[in-house]
């Protein structure tokens, strides 16, 4: 079996995927292809960790500051019963922890 036959290729596409341009074409599809199926799988922040962030952020600008991390994960646990529990106190607690930096 030659380089130029192969039985996965069909005989019509060959003279098209000869041609360089329509090689790079074909790379970049699938790169972009592999990027939105990363990008849709991604794990995303919402607006349950971007609500626990403020929220966090507010508790130690209103004196929540004098805190330990202890604290912080204690008044995020509790805020977080309320609210979407995973995305709302992780978001809390970063929020809280970048406000006291």
């Amino acid at each position: 079996m030659d380089a130029q036959s192969s039985r996965w290729i069909p005989k019509w596409s060959r003279p098209w995927l000869a041609k360089r341009w329509v090689k790079a074409i074909l790379v970049l599809a699938v790169f972009a292809a592999v990027g939105v199926i990363l990008m849709l799988g991604a794990d995303r922040k919402d607006t349950g960790y971007w609500a626990g962030y403020t929220d966090g952020q507010r508790w130690v600008h209103e004196g929540g500051y004098r805190a330990r991390d202890e604290s912080i994960t204690t008044y995020c646990r509790a805020q977080a019963a309320t609210q979407r529990a995973g995305t709302f106190e992780h978001g809390c607690v970063d929020g809280a922890r970048n406000a006291m930096k």
